[in-house]
């Protein structure tokens, strides 16, 4: 089977954002914050911030120390170190005047391929590039959209950064797709996933999903119902298995039905496969020489859609950190805490780890931000309260959590600009988000 589609081990903690959960036996004052988080209401923890880290927060931010210098004109980066005898950190950010450079999400290149941030800035002349949103191997988990093609479904409702015609905005954004043969109302089937294995939901957040439809960082759900699109953007053979599936060329004629035998998809077209009920749709609506039309609808959470154009990209993470200028994190709506398992939490959301976020303030400007972390003495990293607090005390009128962990990096004219906690250096993600030059 295909790397990028390889089956996961169902409900299963992964390792793409912090890593996997260790044994704390044994560790007394672990277990008493674990036995201390388990008995407050979650309505609480979703919102209240690490215990005792409310002088703490204040306190690091206001002592760090800037130094900043124009990267190109409407492009600021800064660099901020925080070093006493309680904490240490290493932040980095961007500031970039969408009227004076190019931003967007970009995947460059198939989606069955991961790369590093800074040799994407490279190859695309970048000035600044962050790691974006969380990835399976290399697809997106989470809702994407590059140059206007949407690659990838959302887990549910979470916070996306939307760019359409270069200026950038944070919203909570959801996608509905369907599949059509006709007017005929059981003519027409929701697609359940993009680029993904049919059954298999990482991160959980969609409907039918077992054993939740609601979002769940880093656990796979799954359901044996399902209808999944795959682009010609992955890149690699679909996966093979149970079920039905069809070739569409770009028109949405059907080019071949049968049994689920994977195979390339058609530039331009898509491959469309299905499990349980949905395979006998399939097989009796796709029709070798009858089109299947395929609709997509992307929209905000107060239901203003976003047309999708060339000049539309959408990165997704969770949660957001910061809304009408306030600090408004909805843990549990988006699915980073665990109402079953408070020390999934504690290792998530309350550890320091570290972090990439985006943010714009009231100028429209985008602020991209990483925190480096896992490093004793260098930089400890951030909980997702003070990654909140620190985006506000920048300016950010909205903010989000993108991927972090050994994921997170920004590299400026290509060169890594902060220091990564993974072993081996910088790890390949997924997808990014750049800020160019503007093209004469």
């Amino acid at each position: 089977m295909s790397a990028p589609l390889a089956r996961s081990r169902v409900v299963q903690r992964s390792v793409r954002n912090v890593p996997r959960l260790r044994r704390y036996a044994g560790i007394a004052a672990v277990a008493v914050a674990l036995q201390a988080l388990a008995a407050v209401p979650l309505s609480i923890v979703a919102a209240m911030p690490a215990a005792g880290s409310q002088a703490v927060t204040q306190g690091w931010i206001s002592q760090i120390h800037w130094k900043s210098r124009q990267l190109a004109p409407g492009v600021t980066i800064r660099s901020g170190i925080v070093s006493s005898r309680t904490v240490a950190e290493r932040i980095s950010e961007a500031i970039i005047d969408p009227g004076r450079a190019r931003i967007e999400v970009t995947h460059h290149g198939i989606l069955a391929r991961r790369q590093l941030t800074s040799t994407v800035a490279r190859r695309l002349r970048a000035l600044v590039a962050v790691n974006a949103g969380f990835f399976i191997t290399s697809s997106p988990a989470g809702l994407a959209v590059y140059g206007g093609r949407l690659e990838s479904l959302n887990n549910g409702p979470r916070a996306a950064l939307i760019i359409s015609h270069g200026r950038p905005r944070i919203a909570v954004a959801e996608a509905t797709v369907a599949v059509r043969a006709g007017q005929a109302a059981q003519a027409a089937h929701l697609v359940n996933g993009i680029n993904r294995i049919p059954g298999v939901i990482e991160d959980c957040g969609r409907p039918g999903g077992r054993p939740t439809a609601k979002p769940r960082q880093d656990v796979t759900c799954t359901d044996d119902d399902e209808l999944v699109l795959l682009t010609s953007q992955l890149g690699a053979p679909a996966p093979r298995g149970p079920g039905s599936q069809a070739v569409l060329r770009p028109d949405g004629t059907v080019t071949s039905s049968g049994a689920r035998t994977g195979g390339r998809v058609p530039a331009g077209g898509w491959l469309i496969q299905g499990i349980g009920a949905a395979a006998t749709w399939l097989a009796r609506h796709a029709i070798v020489g009858h089109r299947l039309v395929v609709t997509e609808r992307v929209a905000d959470a107060a239901g203003h859609p976003i047309p999708l154009s060339s000049a539309v990209t959408v990165a997704s993470g969770a949660p957001l950190l910061v809304q009408n200028g306030h600090v408004a994190i909805d843990a549990i709506r988006e699915g980073v805490i665990d109402p079953a398992d408070p020390s999934f939490d504690y290792s998530w959301a309350r550890q320091r780890q570290p972090r990439t976020a985006a943010g714009t303030d009231r100028h429209g400007r985008l602020i991209l931000v990483t925190i480096d972390g896992r490093q004793p003495g260098l930089s400890d990293g951030a909980t997702l309260s003070e990654e909140a607090a620190l985006m506000r005390s920048l300016r950010a009128v909205a903010a989000m959590n993108l991927d972090g962990g050994g994921s997170t990096a920004m590299a400026i004219n290509g060169t890594l600009f902060n220091r990564p906690s993974d072993p081996g250096g910088e790890r390949a993600d997924g997808d990014f988000i750049i800020a160019e030059k503007v093209r004469s």
